[in-house]
């Protein structure tokens, strides 16, 4: 007779067993630790005599005073190291190395060895397994299993609060020396792409079981076009840009859009330094600036908004250009908080309604103006535009919008300067900004340990231990050394050295740790990523610039000389390599059929894998066999002009 023990993990309670209320309970115990009888707290509190007086006297092993528990089985780690797991976990989300549900199942293995609790996870995979890390959720509500968003090492390291300190600086300067406090004077502008293809495809209701599920489009890639969305503080939208790829106007390709969209077109559909400029005429258009009534154009720090030409239009316009930090607009510009993303969906959602209306065909650039005009109808509302002014502290002026987790990802790489030069960080008057506490706590931290002890990001203390985490970013050769978080290339991911022998575990009478032993948390395992201190400085982030003032507009006047002046340097070379190459034509032509000095053998008529050889003295050839030298030697005389 075999039994099969099968856990039941969405376990349905049959009994009223233990449903009073823990408050109640709690309050029961504290009068009965006052004086108050067994049998008139029972009465009066509606308690089980007998369970009231097992909490009072404290005879229950699993359960201690107010609170619950049912059934033998027991949780197998203690509730302050499954705490300390899970602050592990939430504290890794926050700085972009997210544990997955592997790390999470080998960490509590390791930390029921570490500690010497006996277990029942698998010793062959080393982790816990799928029925524990269901409950570990279920006990811990504050956590979510989902999908995270890819996000660059350079939007993580350049997302900090000295940047985004500087922008609100920047801005409340601007907006108090030219008195700029309407919001209807502050514009936020930017360009994103739209295609022929869905972006992004929704969930479907599909076969269960089956492996594949497909979903209609018009290409395997389409072909972008670019827009470019223009809102002020009061939520009120001016008429959008549209840039197609193609060389020649065409007016199907703009039926179907907005009221007073802008029509663009260049070889790309990628905006452009004279496309920026068109644009600049149409936002002066609509928001009636001028040299008296200035207004406020925040917008991305793109090289190709920080032209002389864009530059000079604005000037002599009234119009006062901001560009947001690198790497920070994510956070910080209004219509990628809260524009861009509804819009993408609605895009999506005519694109799919067009393809189920038109079987058999495909979207082109032509139905691009319909669909977008529809799905811009329903995100460019004046609720979405209020919101991402708000949400970003624009306006109203609040600074202190972002909450500090949001730079955590940033801290990983704070880190002091190994050379004594100072590079501190400054407003547009030269005042250093005020330090932060992640520079404050990563530099007490360096203090408190010696250099000698500095390991590479993710590694930990111990001996014969690897980190688990590892940096999954796209970035360059340059990033990845700089940001890379562990030192292992291996795809597995491993706690520490599978092959460390495993910690003696206690007897099963002993569920509880031992008082006297110091409890091992994951961050003793495997802590926190930090960079490593640099032996140089890095190039300076350029920080939000005010692009329309004199020292700008002065650099911007350089940069444009100097190419001007490298290209023409460029066309002269090139002028003379093309007469240069013109005039050996001939000579080449009459070199083709030359006869080898030695053996007069003519060039058409020798073998094809035969190598030549130039007399530098007389200008003449010969066979390299036949002259007794090396085709790799520069300065070869014959036997003749010796």
């Amino acid at each position: 007779c075999v039994i099969i023990q099968i856990m039941v993990r969405n376990y349905i309670r049959k009994t009223k067993r233990q449903t009073w209320d823990a408050n109640v309970m709690q309050t029961a115990l504290n009068e009965i630790a006052n004086g108050m009888p067994f049998k008139r707290a029972s009465k009066i509190f509606n308690l089980p005599l007998t369970t009231l007086k097992r909490r009072a006297k404290g005879q229950n092993k699993l359960a201690k005073g107010n609170s619950k528990h049912l059934g033998r089985c027991i949780s197998t780690l203690p509730e302050e190291i499954e705490t300390s797991l899970k602050n592990y976990a939430l504290e890794m989300e926050d700085c972009l190395f997210g544990l997955t549900k592997k790390d999470i199942c080998k960490m509590a293995y390791q930390l029921a060895e570490r500690n010497g609790i006996q277990h029942k996870f698998s010793r062959d995979k080393k982790a816990a397994g799928t029925a524990w890390f269901k409950e570990f959720l279920r006990r811990n509500p504050e956590l979510s299993f989902r999908t995270p968003e890819a996000t660059s090492a350079a939007r993580a390291r350049g997302f900090n609060k000295e940047a985004v300190a500087k922008f609100f600086y920047t801005l409340e300067e601007i907006m108090r020396v030219h008195n700029i406090t309407d919001p209807m004077r502050i514009y936020n502008m930017d360009e994103s792409g739209i295609q022929t293809v869905p972006s992004k495809v929704s969930k479907i209701v599909a076969h269960k079981g089956r492996k594949q599920v497909g979903f209609l489009t018009s290409a395997e890639r389409g072909q972008n076009i670019s827009i470019v969305l223009c809102l002020n503080a009061t939520g009120q939208f001016i008429p959008p840009a549209i840039i197609f790829p193609r060389k020649r106007h065409n007016d199907l390709l703009y039926q179907g859009l907005p009221y007073g969209t802008l029509c663009l077109h260049n070889e790309s559909g990628y905006m452009k330094s004279d496309t920026f400029v068109k644009f600049l005429e149409h936002f002066q258009k609509h928001c009636q600036s001028s040299v008296d009534k200035k207004v406020l154009l925040i917008l991305d720090g793109h090289v190709t908004h920080q032209t002389v030409e864009a530059i000079e239009y604005c000037r002599s316009n009234g119009i006062i250009m901001l560009s947001f930090p690198p790497h920070c607009t994510h956070e910080m510009q209004p219509l990628d908080v809260a524009v861009f993303s509804p819009l993408m969906t609605y895009y999506n959602e005519e694109l799919n309604l067009w393809l189920k209306a038109n079987p058999g065909k495909i979207v082109t650039l032509y139905n691009v103006g319909p669909l977008f005009g529809k799905a811009y109808r329903r995100a460019a509302t004046l609720n979405n535009g209020l919101s991402g002014f708000e949400k970003t502290g624009i306006f109203h002026y609040n600074p202190n919008i972002l909450p500090d987790w949001k730079f955590k990802p940033s801290c990983t790489t704070d880190r002091p300067m190994v050379a004594s030069t100072d590079h501190t960080m400054t407003t547009s008057n030269g005042d250093p900004l005020p330090t932060t506490n992640c520079e404050k706590n990563a530099e007490s931290q360096r203090e408190e340990t010696p250099s000698s002890q500095l390991q590479k990001p993710g590694h930990s203390t111990m001996k014969s231990k690897k980190n688990f985490v590892k940096a999954k970013y796209e970035t360059s050769s340059s990033e990845t050394d700089e940001w890379q978080a562990s030192g292992n290339s291996s795809d597995d991911v491993s706690i520490f050295d599978e092959n460390e022998s495993s910690v003696s575990i206690v007897s099963p009478s002993q569920n509880n740790l031992n008082e006297n032993k110091k409890i091992v948390t994951p961050f003793d395992i495997s802590p926190l990523p930090v960079a490593p201190p640099q032996s140089r400085s890095s190039r300076q982030s350029k920080g939000a610039t005010v692009i329309t003032s004199s020292p700008n507009y002065l650099l911007a006047k350089e940069r444009l000389s100097t190419r001007m002046k490298t290209s023409q340097a460029t066309n002269i070379a090139r002028k003379k390599l093309f007469s240069k190459t013109k005039a050996n034509k001939k000579k080449r032509h009459e070199e083709d059929d030359a006869a080898c000095i030695f053996c007069c053998e003519l060039f058409s008529t020798s073998a094809a894998k035969e190598e030549w050889i130039k007399c530098n003295s007389c200008q003449k050839w010969a066979h390299a066999l036949c002259a007794g030298v090396s085709v790799g030697k520069k300065a070869y005389v014959c036997d003749f002009c010796v």
